[in-house]
């Protein structure tokens, strides 16, 4: 905007100015209404008043305010200049009854002006006025088209650049395709607008309608968009469908990438591997292709392809960290203990912290000691600069405790991470299986009520209260309405299904029971389950058919303690 020299007997209106601060806004505005500039020495005066509060509004970062005060200057200088920096700030202040002024001045004072048509356009839009923004929007196209050549796409991607979200952009273009152009670059553009707006079953027809009307080029466009619709409606099988005959004519490498990810994403890597090998033979430096193809090789423990490709990753700086981790999964599948516990402490500044530090203390107890490992899980705690890193530090090592049968200092150390965190889910679960082993129950039963207050719908938490019932006090009423509930949240799960069993068990419903944990061990053969299995059919008079199961699962467990305990329980098994 134009600058002004401050002459010298306006220095004093400057200065009230700065000092009056949050009344110049309603004085200014008092002026506006009564148009009069009576307690100015002169038009100019009020001009300079009104410039000079606006801009002190804009370094207040108060667009809103500065945008009345151009209008009054706008007003009172017939200035179209100073109505399009009113209407700019308005804009940007969100506010849309004052852009509406300001651009209704500025359309007046310069009718001609494509800016204002431009800023009045979104105005409308953004204050749902869609009409008169398609309205709008054909006399900005046929302006720009006339003088430039590219109406259309002008106006097109100033719908784009509007917020997605609020749908308001989509539902203005879909009024100016109802009744200003139906052509199939338009249906393109209002298929992309729909889906942005997450008007995913619009967008899908919109695209269709392209695909049976559209040359080639828009035929792949519009396949691209009903793809990205199907993802939007949860039907992956579908987007992928879509994009699958483009993908083989098409060079478009993020086209491949988009694709590539939809069938990781519906497990179907036998197909994404080649492409990424496709993709990788192209561009080799695509740091993208790069990890894809890598993760690739190492979910199919392909080592020996996944490592050159990871240690490429170590060279690209953003990759780095992240790169540390995959190579201590490498390491560990190759057995190079030490060169993944290594790997794994270098990626404990990735977006993997959580894993690696779990890793890198569990292969140092393995390795080493529980010693060792609790040692290095200190120092990485004084080394943590946030109360989240230090909690999982700290839920790492009482695992391990825990695994060692350690309990005691396992609850210790939940103790000092529930300090730092009193409602942390994880510690309070594991604490709770710490208490448990200790024999001191009322202490697990009081963490498991806790998690169930800040989780009710936990189906997790909920089995395993009703469990600890069910084995440690003879409360079966309470452990069977627990355990119920579960399995409504989650019927197909084989561990609470085996909890149902044994409550079943438990409460002389036999036949239940049996069936229950039927299910349960054709989904998950796991000693527990089995055990159970194993003595309800021993109860049942299933003797043969329990000695089979039980001498299958000792086969696949052979030092399981349960299972051992079970055998010597049931003689002759």
């Amino acid at each position: 905007m134009q600058r002004f020299r401050l002459p010298r007997q306006f220095a004093g209106l400057a200065l009230v100015v700065g000092m009056v601060g949050g009344v110049v806004g309603e004085a200014a505005l008092a002026d506006q209404q009564t148009n009069t500039v009576a307690t100015f020495s002169s038009p100019l005066s009020y001009q300079m008043y009104n410039i000079l509060a606006a801009e002190m509004y804009i370094r207040q970062g108060n667009p809103g305010q500065a945008a009345l005060h151009y209008i009054a200057a706008a007003q009172q200088a017939e200035s179209a200049k100073f109505a399009q920096r009113a209407s700019e700030l308005a804009t940007s202040a969100n506010d849309n009854q004052l852009a509406s002024r300001a651009l209704e001045l500025w359309t007046k004072l310069d009718p001609n002006s494509e800016d204002a048509r431009e800023y009045r356009t979104l105005s409308h839009v953004r204050a749902g006025r869609y009409d008169e923004a398609v309205k709008d929007l054909v006399l900005v196209r046929d302006y720009v088209e006339k003088k430039e050549g590219h109406g259309f796409e002008f106006i097109a991607s100033l719908l784009e650049m509007e917020p997605a979200a609020d749908g308001k952009a989509y539902e203005t273009f879909k009024r100016y395709v109802a009744s200003a152009d139906n052509s199939t670059r338009a249906q393109l553009v209002l298929a992309s607008l729909a889906i942005n707006a997450q008007r995913f079953d619009d967008g899908l027809k919109a695209a269709q309608a392209v695909k049976a009307t559209g040359d080639r080029l828009q035929k792949v466009q519009a396949a691209r968009l009903a793809s990205r619709a199907y993802m939007g409606l949860q039907q992956v099988d579908k987007a992928i469908d879509e994009l699958a005959p483009v993908v083989k004519t098409s060079k478009d490498v993020d086209l491949k990438l988009d694709y590539g990810r939809m069938l990781i994403l519906t497990d179907r890597r036998a197909e994404a591997t080649p492409l990424y090998k496709q993709l990788y033979a192209s561009q080799p430096e695509n740091s993208d292709v790069v990890y894809t193809l890598g993760l690739l090789y190492l979910e199919q423990k392909k080592f020996e392809f996944a490592e050159p490709l990871i240690k490429k990753l170590l060279k690209v700086p953003e990759r780095a960290a992240d790169a540390s981790y995959f190579m201590g999964q490498i390491y560990e599948g190759q057995k190079h203990p030490k060169e993944a516990i290594e790997a794994y402490k270098r990626a404990t500044t990735s977006s993997f912290m959580v894993e690696s530090t779990g890793r890198a203390a569990r292969l140092l107890m393995e390795t080493d000691s529980l010693d060792a490992a609790r040692q290095w899980l200190g120092e990485q705690l004084k080394a943590a600069n946030n109360d989240a890193s230090k909690a999982h530090i700290l839920l790492v090592e009482g695992k391990l405790l825990h695994e060692r049968e350690q309990y005691k200092e396992a609850v210790g150390v939940f103790d000092k991470l529930l300090v730092l965190k009193p409602d942390d889910v994880d510690a309070l679960y594991n604490r709770s299986l710490s208490n448990e082993r200790l024999g001191n129950f009322a202490a697990a039963e009081a963490d498991l009520r806790a998690l169930i207050k800040l989780q009710p719908e936990n189906a997790t938490v909920l089995n395993a209260l009703g469990y600890m019932l069910v084995v440690n006090t003879n409360r079966y009423p309470e452990a069977e309405e627990l355990i119920r509930k579960a399995l409504a949240i989650r019927p197909t799960d084989p561990a609470i299904m085996d909890s149902m069993g044994w409550i079943l068990f438990h409460t002389g419903k036999q036949d239940e029971a049996e069936g229950l944990l039927r299910k349960a061990y054709a989904q998950l053969h796991e000693p527990e389950i089995a055990s159970h299995l194993v003595e309800v059919l021993s109860a049942r008079n299933k003797a043969a058919e329990a000695k089979a199961i039980l001498q299958d699962i000792l086969s696949k467990f052979p030092n399981d303690q349960t299972l051992i305990k079970l055998k010597e329980k049931l003689v002759g098994l």
